[in-house]
């Protein structure tokens, strides 16, 4: 009769360690998930703000293809619109209610000399109540030119 109830309490023993250390351990791991999918996050804006500028900056009037696209615009639209205007601020993609798209991505032109362009782009999460700041990336470029063969 003896070993029942010692039996009884090496189960009720175990069950409360069991207990605490699920207690103590379920909101590090809920943490812990959380932080890597605000990385992923952080690194997806990252990636994004990188190939929008690499996009611009490798831009090339004979080489482009015209169905060659940047968040929903083509890249010669694009290009044609930062030439035309100076600064020019363009926000991407153009139509927001679309929900294709997670990021809104903004780009900044200035004239920096007659050959240059400064290029800022910022992107920035659609939903606000993450804890995830804006990404901005700033890059010098030659401005692109026109081939006479294509105007032709």
């Amino acid at each position: 009769m003896g070993e029942r109830g010692f039996l009884l309490i090496e189960i009720l023993m175990g069950l409360f360690l069991l207990g605490l250390i699920t207690v103590t351990c379920l909101p590090i791991l809920n943490t812990a998930s959380n932080n890597l999918r605000l990385t992923k996050d952080k690194m997806d804006i990252l990636f994004i703000a990188e190939s929008t500028i690499e996009h611009i900056k490798s831009f090339d009037y004979s080489r482009t293809k015209e169905d060659e696209y940047l968040h929903g615009v083509r890249l010669t639209e694009l290009i044609d619109i930062l030439r035309d205007e100076d600064p020019a601020i363009i926000e991407l993609p153009l139509n927001i209610g679309d929900n294709n798209f997670k990021y809104l991505c903004t780009i900044y032109k200035e004239n920096d000399s007659e050959n240059l362009w400064k290029i800022w782009v910022k992107v920035l999460p659609f939903e606000e109540g993450r804890r995830i700041s804006n990404v901005e990336i700033m890059a010098f470029m030659p401005i692109p030119q026109e081939d006479e063969s294509m105007e032709e």
